[in-house]
């Protein structure tokens, strides 16, 4: 699964914009922060016990999280990034919840969704995941609130959206393109192009990605990534660790 995620995101985060915000007069405001603010969490465990299944095309058990709130304010619909979950947010969900509902989602492939074997995970796939998610779940027009590949997800989910499911975006450390290849007409990449090939052939090698999966996952080396990306630093505990 690790290579077709990795593999896969080349879109341009600039071009889908300003599709987006050419078909659209909404607002999209993008952050570079961590995701965990300061309000009361929710437990892990809570979020377990709370969490629903949703059936995705008929065969695929999508996992979603939702907290009501009186509120006529539109919806949110948090994403997570890659490798994390529905946990991630759990330092959020409680405060957004005060202003308007709240959904959460692990996609296809993380947290507990179902993780098919040999599926083409791309960001289309993800992204119509989230728009057949507003349809049959949420069904109002949704804001979305997605964490550096979820962001980039959310960006595609709305400049495909044809039928107002979008109201909003929000764009949190917003992922653009691991391999570069949407601007490869900039004389650095071009520079660059074969090790880019070769980098992308190497994570096509299942014995090679799952050797690199399996040693990023290991807790030391999660703990580091984790503490070089999160701005408070004391939110990097065993918890968030545990949930990765």
């Amino acid at each position: 699964m690790v290579v077709g995620v990795m593999a896969s995101i080349c879109h341009s985060v600039g071009q889908v914009l300003w599709q987006f915000q050419h078909r659209n007069s909404l607002s999209i405001t993008t952050k570079s922060c961590s995701t965990s603010g300061g309000g009361q969490k929710l437990e892990v465990a809570e979020i377990k016990e709370r969490c629903e299944k949703w059936e995705w095309k008929g065969k695929y058990s999508i996992n979603y999280f939702v907290s009501h709130s009186k509120n006529s304010n539109p919806p949110l619909l948090l994403v997570h990034g890659f490798g994390a979950s529905i946990p991630h947010w759990r330092r959020n969900i409680r405060t957004l919840a005060q202003n308007s509902t709240v959904y959460a989602i692990d996609l296809l492939g993380f947290g507990a969704s179902d993780k098919p074997a040999n599926f083409s995970y791309t960001m289309e796939t993800w992204a119509q995941l989230i728009l057949d998610f507003l349809d049959e779940i949420v069904q109002k027009p949704t804001v979305l609130i997605g964490n550096s590949v979820g962001s980039l997800a959310c960006v595609i989910a709305a400049s495909e959206s044809s039928r107002s499911l979008v109201r909003g975006l929000v764009l949190l450390n917003c992922a653009g393109g691991m391999n570069n290849k949407a601007i490869v007409d900039d004389w650095r990449i071009k520079l660059l192009l074969p090790l880019l090939w070769l980098f992308d052939f190497l994570l096509r090698q299942r014995g090679i990605a799952s050797a690199i999966f399996q040693n990023v996952r290991k807790r030391e080396n999660l703990k580091s990534i984790l503490l070089s990306v999160y701005g408070n630093k004391e939110y990097v505990d065993e918890e968030l660790v545990e949930v990765n």
